[in-house]
């Protein structure tokens, strides 16, 4: 059950770093002119990311994975950092305007 958990959790990781590092590539070469608010939930954003992956990868490195013994307990572990890497893409995601 572990390696299955391990096998689905290590792309999840690559596409939170990869994801992550994209936005705040783009962040930096969007306008200059945007509202401090912007700046303000993008850097909250890349905080939040940051502090989640930093919990999946601390997880995995103490062995918290190996110890789990179905995939209730998995997502006991890992639940709130996917939850908190979930809110990070969106707050540092481009922000979508209502058309209408």
């Amino acid at each position: 059950m572990t390696t299955l958990a391990l096998i689905l959790l290590l792309p999840l990781l690559a596409l939170g770093f990869t994801g992550l590092t994209m936005l705040f590539a783009d962040s930096l070469r969007g306008e200059a002119s945007r509202p401090l608010a912007a700046w303000a939930r993008e850097g909250l954003g890349y905080l939040i990311g940051a502090i989640a992956l930093i919990g999946i990868v601390a997880d995995l490195v103490s062995g918290t994975m190996w110890q789990a013994g179905s995939v209730q307990s998995l997502l006991g572990s890992y639940g709130m950092n996917l939850a908190l890497l979930g809110l990070a893409f969106v707050l540092a995601g481009p922000a979508h305007r209502a058309e209408g």
